[in-house]
């Protein structure tokens, strides 16, 4: 290719020469191109006519407005935002409730079933790089323990199901609360939630 070839204009500059857009330097450096290049001039005609034939197309009505669709959609988006933040909050409401109430019991499982001691263990394979260290370390875990204990823990209350029943009960409960979110958080359907 020669250079001539490569300061070609684009079909941009030459629509925005089309649309009178083009700056005064611009148009005055593509108006002498022009004059010179008959491959440019051909293209340039081209798009001119291509212009005028669209402008000559009648204007037809829609046959299918979907516009007022598109704002209803978006006014029920909008309408929806309030109603879920306050779904969202009584739900973590009703989980810290529920979190809450179950607490005592396992904490006291927790206690029941690990003591701090044996969850450090696996420290005492590190014995030569400092026993008294650790022994602080230790002393320091079980006095944290003993005060978390004493001060963030309910009574334990008898519960009348333990285990399994429990934990399917846990399990019944946040398959619901999932079920729930499903049908609240659903995107409506052609404007309208279907339920």
């Amino acid at each position: 290719m020669s250079e001539d070839r490569m300061n070609h204009p684009d079909e941009w500059s030459l629509q925005e020469y089309l649309d009178d857009v083009l700056a005064d330097e611009d148009r005055e450096r593509l108006e002498l191109h022009l004059a010179q290049c008959d491959d440019c001039t051909a293209k340039y005609a081209s798009l001119k006519y291509l212009y005028s034939e669209m402008e000559r197309l009648p204007d037809e009505p829609l046959t299918h407005d979907i516009s007022a669709r598109v704002i209803r959609s978006i006014a029920l988006k909008e309408d929806r935002k309030p109603y879920l933040y306050r779904v969202l909050m009584a739900q973590l409401a009703a989980a810290i409730i529920v979190f809450t109430a179950i607490w005592p019991r396992i904490s006291q499982e927790l206690v029941n079933r690990y003591s701090l001691v044996q969850l450090l263990e696996p420290l005492q394979m590190f014995e030569d790089l400092s026993a008294q260290g650790i022994l602080f370390v230790r002393e320091f875990l079980n006095w944290i323990h003993i005060q978390w204990i004493a001060t963030l823990s309910m009574p334990a209350m008898d519960w009348p199901i333990t285990g399994l029943p429990l934990a399917l009960a846990v399990g019944g409960m946040t398959l619901l609360w999932l079920l729930g979110n499903g049908l609240l958080l659903r995107e409506p359907v052609n404007g309208h939630i279907h339920r």
